[in-house]
């Protein structure tokens, strides 16, 4: 198989399991393989779930799947959110995928995502990434006014739009050294630093339409859009700070947001429902 499927999964997100396995059984395109990485499950509560067998061989989860299941058990190492994320990555990059389709172990998506994502691979092969829209399980958008495609780093600088589940990685254009390079951003805001960094040094991203993940509403999904400028300037700190260790533009974006005062700020703004987007502050930085 050229194409995967690829998620975490958590026990936080147990109540969401089948309904990501379902999701996967509705997709349109059957010819695919699906990589699933453990966080925290212990093998036990697996086996019971059906995720493996007493050998610890996945089962064939997906109903009419052409491709096969792989497991990649992570839960002995003790990993954050960030490095599962990226032994994930790695992990279908050593076993020769061309295009990673992801998704969060709490999400579903429309039947035509995986398809549609490897058709637009095909049409475009120099792209870096393909990102789709995000909408809840209610049907209503959560991110509108997507751009058709990503060129550099600054539509993305300020807010994002780009999370893993939402996007795909053309595996062929990123190799073994430079996902090594990732792990100093080791954050909360992992899919932000990691298309941060391709943009700045790989190359593009491209819209897929008809290809919607659906997004549920809960706790722990919200963090990303409350209306916290406190909130949301330390985690930009964090985030830019990490960026500036290779990128003198995201030391201008550091230092400009460390200085800036937030008493008054104006968070009526419309910000197309991106993640971080309350604090936009002037930018003429040439990159």
């Amino acid at each position: 198989m050229k194409v995967c499927f690829g998620t975490v999964i958590y026990r936080q997100a147990k109540p969401f399991f089948k309904d990501l396995v379902g999701a996967l059984s509705g997709q349109s395109y059957k010819d695919f393989d699906v990589l699933i990485a453990n966080d925290n499950y212990d093998l036990n509560e697996l086996s019971d779930m059906g995720v493996i067998d007493e050998a610890g061989k996945p089962w064939d989860l997906v109903d009419g799947l052409q491709g096969s299941v792989h497991f990649l058990n992570l839960q002995p190492l003790h990993l954050s959110i960030a490095q599962t994320r990226l032994h994930l990555i790695k992990e279908a990059k050593r076993l020769g995928y061309e295009l990673l389709v992801i998704g969060d172990a709490d999400d579903t998506f429309v039947p035509t995502r995986i398809e549609n994502h490897w058709m637009a691979y095909k049409l475009d092969k120099r792209a870096t990434f393909f990102y789709n829209e995000l909408v809840t399980d209610k049907g209503e958008t959560v991110l509108y006014d997507l751009p058709d495609m990503v060129e550099d780093v600054r539509p993305v600088s300020q807010s994002n739009f780009l999370g893993m589940s939402t996007t795909s990685i053309n595996l062929t254009l990123v190799d073994a050294e430079w996902l090594d390079s990732l792990a100093e951003g080791d954050t909360a805001v992992f899919d932000w630093y990691f298309y941060s960094r391709i943009l700045m040094d790989i190359g593009y991203g491209r819209l897929v339409h008809d290809a919607a993940t659906i997004y549920r509403i809960h706790e722990g999904n919200e963090v990303g859009v409350t209306h916290d400028p406190e909130q949301e300037r330390s985690v930009k700190l964090i985030h830019y700070r990490n960026l500036a260790k290779r990128y003198p533009y995201f030391q201008h974006l550091y230092d400009d947001l460390s200085e800036l005062d937030l008493a008054g700020l104006d968070i009526s703004h419309d910000h197309h429902g991106y993640w971080w987007s309350n604090i936009i502050m002037e930018d003429s930085y040439e990159i």
